[in-house]
């Protein structure tokens, strides 16, 4: 069965899309939004994932179908073949579309299997090819790799030799109105945290873990006080450094202005609570393209990001934010301070957020690309 959409027919579709990782995250936020899209464009859309991840109940409260699956070591790895070489025929799916390493693994060998395609996502800047198995599992096992960005399209050209005609960029994207400022929520979150009207807030959303670098952010907002002691550095997440990273802040005699949220579903609400946007990954953590600065483009929020992965093309420098190297406190807390003593210029860089948000990374376009995909597999 075909629809068309635009100039294009497409194939309606029996998509399973999988995820085997134990915490909620942007891999899995990442999958909960192609679902739905895909089910609204009329798809037939079935997620496997690990019955206690948050990942099941956001599908199940958007009425997408899971089908909870806790993948095993990787000992177990035939077992996990043979239980979702089942599945693919039971439902009739036509594409496989892994997430994960694990699952993309024996979800490659079941798609091959059952004769359906497989599709596989690589959301971090890492080699795929560690043993014989991962590097037959991506010569013969995988039709298409889809990747968040250019650098790591490179990488598994150079590294996992696999044929660029088999691997698309196609960037992430969310969606514009359901992460718009909210003003009422604004105020419920600063209010919670005791945030007041002139306390003006750098936000930071993500695992408190090394490869997210707050421990450099810390170093350059240590400096930022010295110029706006009453400026706010709100970090939401949890994470291994937590302990860390409240010990430092008493270190540098921060410990008021730093506020800890702790892990947070209500992302709207606390993106609203921001004033800007801060995000300090690293090289060597895999980040690529992360959600959590789209975010921040959606809610109209300027950014300063360090040069990681492709995180610099979400920014058009000195319009929407600012790119700084990674590691240096002194040249994020330049761009930082540069923010704090501009109210125009907050506000006319937000407004360009939201505006390159819209022009190039809307959930559509991310969809409209990964269907792109889809559909050349049947051609």
């Amino acid at each position: 069965m075909n629809r068309t959409v635009g100039r294009e027919s497409l194939h309606v579709l029996n998509i399973l899309l999988t995820n085997s990782s134990n915490m909620y995250g942007g891999g899995e936020f990442y999958v909960l939004e192609l679902a739905k899209e895909l089910a609204k464009r009329g798809h037939n859309v079935i997620v496997t994932c690990k019955p206690d991840n948050l990942l099941k109940k956001k599908c199940d409260d958007a009425g997408v179908k899971t089908l909870p699956y806790d993948f095993p070591e990787m000992g177990k790895l035939a077992a996990s073949i043979n239980r979702l070489k089942r599945v693919i025929q039971r439902e009739k799916i036509h594409i496989v579309h892994t997430n994960t390493n694990y699952d993309r693994t024996a979800g490659a060998f079941a798609a091959r299997l059952a004769g359906a395609k497989h599709v596989t996502n690589v959301h971090s800047f890492h080699s795929l090819s560690h043993n014989l198995t991962h590097w037959v599992r991506n010569k013969w096992a995988t039709d298409h790799f889809l990747v968040d960005g250019l650098c790591v399209k490179e990488l598994l050209v150079l590294e996992d030799k696999i044929s660029p005609k088999k691997i698309s960029v196609v960037y992430l994207g969310v969606d514009p109105e359901s992460m718009k400022k909210n003003e009422s929520q604004r105020r419920r979150v600063r209010g919670e945290l005791s945030i007041e009207d002139h306390h003006l807030v750098i936000g930071n959303v993500g695992r408190l873990v090394p490869m997210k670098g707050q421990t450099y952010l810390l170093d350059a907002f240590a400096l930022v006080v010295k110029k706006f002691p009453d400026a706010r550095l709100l970090l939401v997440g949890d994470g291994e450094l937590d302990k860390e990273l409240r010990a430092k802040s008493k270190e540098h005699n921060i410990i008021e202005q730093v506020l800890f949220a702790g892990f947070r579903d209500d992302l709207v609400a606390m993106y609203s609570a921001f004033d800007m946007y801060a995000h300090s990954s690293i090289e060597g953590g895999g980040e690529t393209f992360p959600f959590a600065v789209l975010q921040a483009l959606a809610q109209e929020l300027p950014v300063v990001v360090t040069k990681v992965g492709d995180v610099p093309a979400m920014v058009d420098e000195g319009v929407n934010g600012f790119v700084v190297p990674e590691k240096n406190p002194p040249a994020f807390a330049n761009k930082l301070t540069m923010l704090l003593s501009n109210e125009i210029l907050r506000v006319t860089m937000g407004q360009a957020s939201r505006k390159r948000l819209l022009e190039r990374f809307t959930i559509e376009k991310m969809v409209d690309g990964v269907e792109k995909i889809y559909n050349g597999l049947f051609m």
